[in-house]
């Protein structure tokens, strides 16, 4: 089982480990001589979808992980989990409080866990307890952790390659008793735990259970009063765990894809991307831009994360890279020669190694499924 991204966590194309959470400036400097591989696109359109959230919690793993290594080393998973019964993940005046430091130390163990792998039995009682915390411990206020907690929950009944199939009548129990937890949490009223509940089910590409949700997922996505990072991560579903056939997941896309408002623009981004991974030709001019550089170098984002500055910006070079990623995974599903060709060209000339790397993973991929 990949690795669960604090709190991103997606798909399989989610089967990839996930697990850093925040690059620093000084990961991107590095490029240059360390030619590292990008994560798949799946965790990057979570990551974006909640880059703050994950700084901190990056920051804070940073600051305490010495500290909790010279006292002892790290917590067991049980005691983690009991911890994490226990208030305070709340902010005193916008900070982070020694509460929610302990509580994002004993999320890191949760992670650390889950990516040594997890047999049925132990997917059973780990999903449990996450329920538990959701429904008894874990508060709205305490921000990050119920994310956290969240997307955890999704990732316990992903899918392993490595692994058979777990079918048996209390493996599909635990997996209809998280799916009812995360659906009840499409309408929470916080906007992040929207995300979060909407987005843990991206994991579940290849579950027949996830399919129930497509409804819920299809009425989120074609909302024009829901918030739009809510709409974007049930597009980023949607493309994960439908399938080509599903007419009424395509059409709901397609609106997107055609949403005209520019504020929303990384909605219309999302919603390609994800025909794009359904095979769906109507995404390739969308997908040729999201695939261009000089595209790129034109497209401005309404800036909704800083309440005090929202309005329209250029792309950074480090989420132009982001967007490349995302577009060339999802691009691969679609067998059209200038697609190929646009894939070929960003693997022989594009100025990031780690985008020229990623470029060449997805041809080589494509080429082995052919």
């Amino acid at each position: 089982m990949s690795e669960l991204p604090m709190p991103s966590e997606v798909r399989a194309l989610a089967v990839k480990e996930m697990g850093e959470a925040a690059r620093t400036q000084a990961e991107i400097a590095g490029e240059k001589g360390a030619g590292a591989v990008i994560e798949p696109p799946s965790v990057k359109l979570i990551l974006r979808l909640f880059i703050i959230p994950l700084l901190i919690a990056a920051a804070v793993v940073g600051i305490m992980l010495p500290i909790a290594h010279m006292a002892g080393g790290p917590a067991s998973l049980d005691a983690a989990m009991e911890r994490l019964k226990n208030p305070g993940g709340e902010r005193t005046l916008n900070l982070v409080g020694p509460g929610a430091k302990q509580r994002y130390m004993d999320a890191k163990t949760l992670v650390d866990h889950m990516k040594a792998g997890l047999d049925e039995g132990q997917r059973i009682r780990l999903a449990n307890q996450l329920v538990e915390l959701l429904d008894r411990y874990v508060r709205p206020e305490e921000g990050e952790v119920q994310h956290f907690v969240l997307l955890a929950l999704g990732r316990v009944w992903q899918k392993d390659p490595k692994q058979a199939e777990m079918k048996s009548l209390g493996a599909e129990q635990s997996r209809e008793k998280v799916l009812e937890t995360l659906m009840k949490y499409f309408d929470a009223q916080d906007v992040s735990a929207r995300k979060a509940a909407i987005l843990a089910l991206a994991f579940w590409q290849g579950q027949e259970e996830a399919r129930r949700a497509i409804p819920a997922l299809i009425r989120k996505l074609g909302n024009a009063q829901e918030d739009v990072d809510v709409r974007m991560a049930a597009a980023t579903t949607l493309g994960n765990i439908a399938t080509p056939d599903d007419a009424e997941v395509i059409e709901a896309l397609k609106l997107a894809m055609n949403e005209t408002d520019p504020q929303k623009a990384e909605l219309v981004w999302n919603a390609a991307s994800a025909l794009a991974r359904l095979g769906r030709e109507e995404a390739v001019p969308t997908m040729m831009k999201l695939l261009n550089r000089d595209e790129l170098a034109k497209m401005r984002v309404y800036d909704r994360e800083d309440p005090k500055r929202s309005d329209f910006r250029p792309l950074t070079d480090l989420e132009q890279q982001r967007f490349l990623a995302n577009a060339m995974e999802s691009a691969a599903k679609l067998k059209v020669p200038e697609i190929q060709a646009q894939l070929k060209k960003i693997a022989e000339s594009d100025p990031s190694m780690r985008v020229r790397a990623m470029a060449v993973e997805v041809l080589n991929g494509r080429k082995a499924s052919e």
